[in-house]
């Protein structure tokens, strides 16, 4: 799993979009993540200041990225645009049609 910068996520995840049509499903997760200080006392170079983890999993590849709290709104009008831009070939499920057999 690789941990990109934000604009190299979003680059990825196009990338990733662009395989899926061919092949299976991409699975996208957004956590919120608190970096924690390190066991032997060390302050987390990430901060102490909740951040959000966001992960694009497609098959064995997957890809991160974190995104802290000033940068939120920034990242996800693209992240966003992205989403909107790729999500043309989705298709509506098709109904079963069933017969209503009437017992009299």
């Amino acid at each position: 799993m690789g941990r990109y910068s934000n604009d190299g996520f979003l680059t990825a995840l196009d990338k990733q979009f662009n395989r899926v049509r061919t092949q299976g499903s991409l699975f996208i997760t957004l956590k919120r993540y608190v970096p924690k200080a390190f066991k032997s006392g060390r302050e987390n170079p990430e901060g102490s200041e909740p951040l959000c983890l966001i992960r694009a999993k497609l098959g064995n590849n997957s890809i991160s990225t974190v995104v802290p709290q000033k940068d939120v709104a920034k990242f996800q009008s693209a992240f966003s645009t992205i989403l909107k831009g790729n999500m043309d070939g989705l298709k509506k499920p098709e109904k079963k049609k069933v017969k209503e057999v009437k017992n009299k």
